[in-house]
């Protein structure tokens, strides 16, 4: 599907993110493999027991849509981590995100390293509450996947979503610095080099995603969620907020 075509995304939004994307994109392809350092990054956010990838305790306060995505999404989405794990070599490990995690980060309101005091936490849902009450629902289209030099592997989102997220970060001063300017969403980590002739392929494979269309998300409700350990394998909703309409659950 070409940008041109995707009428619920203006072609100068898909542009900008093509922008943005490209630049994960070209930094993956300028290599020949995952290098050390960069493999390290992704490694240390997990446990290895045997056989088995644990992803570490962290604590996170976030905004996202998902825990579950639609089933049309979740689907095609299993489809990309299948195609990826068919072309690197079955020793590889691989972290998979679990299908019913998948979500999309709209904003982060505290990373691991950071401190936010609670009385500050306490009074995020409200805040949200006013923020998301007064947007519209808007789409969110995924067109392609991209990995990343530290072995991650996204869908790509195409949304309307810089002036809600610049919204969010005047309306909550205290909330991380460090905001993602994508709408991706994360599937799993490569988490050692695969080796030059399986490194060419996974860039094939790029590229030749680059106009796959896996479809739309309607945006209509926002989770404020409280993560303990990474890729959302323990969390908990704290608040779950409609758009437009008004309506608030939760603490």
């Amino acid at each position: 599907m070409k940008p041109e075509i995707i009428p619920s995304v203006s072609k100068f939004t898909i542009e900008l993110l093509d922008q943005r994307y490209g630049k994960i994109i070209h930094k993956f392809v300028s290599q020949s493999d995952f290098e050390g350092k960069d493999i390290e990054k992704s490694r240390a956010l997990f446990d290895f027991e045997r056989e088995k990838i644990i992803p570490r305790r962290f604590e996170v306060w976030t905004c996202l849509v998902g825990l579950p995505m639609p089933d049309d999404l979740t689907i095609r989405f299993h489809q990309i981590v299948r195609n990826v794990r068919r072309i690197i070599p079955a020793n590889t490990p691989f972290f998979a995100v679990q299908q019913q995690n998948y979500h999309w980060e709209v904003f982060i309101i505290k990373r691991p390293a950071e401190q936010v005091s609670a009385e500050d936490i306490r009074n995020t849902p409200q805040i949200l509450h006013e923020v998301f009450s007064e947007q519209a629902p808007f789409p969110v289209v995924y067109r392609g996947f991209a990995i990343t030099n530290e072995g991650v592997v996204m869908a790509k989102g195409y949304g309307q979503f810089d002036d809600l997220r610049e919204k969010l970060t005047r309306r909550i001063p205290f909330a991380s610095s460090y905001q993602s300017n994508l709408g991706h969403v994360s599937l799993g980590r490569i988490l050692r080099p695969v080796g030059r002739d399986k490194f060419a392929q996974l860039k094939k494979a790029v590229a030749d995603s680059t106009n796959d269309y896996y479809g739309e998300l309607s945006v209509q409700n926002i989770k404020f969620v409280h993560e303990s350990q990474w890729y959302m394998e323990d969390q908990e909703v704290i608040s779950d907020v409609q758009l437009d309409v008004g309506v608030f659950t939760g603490t």
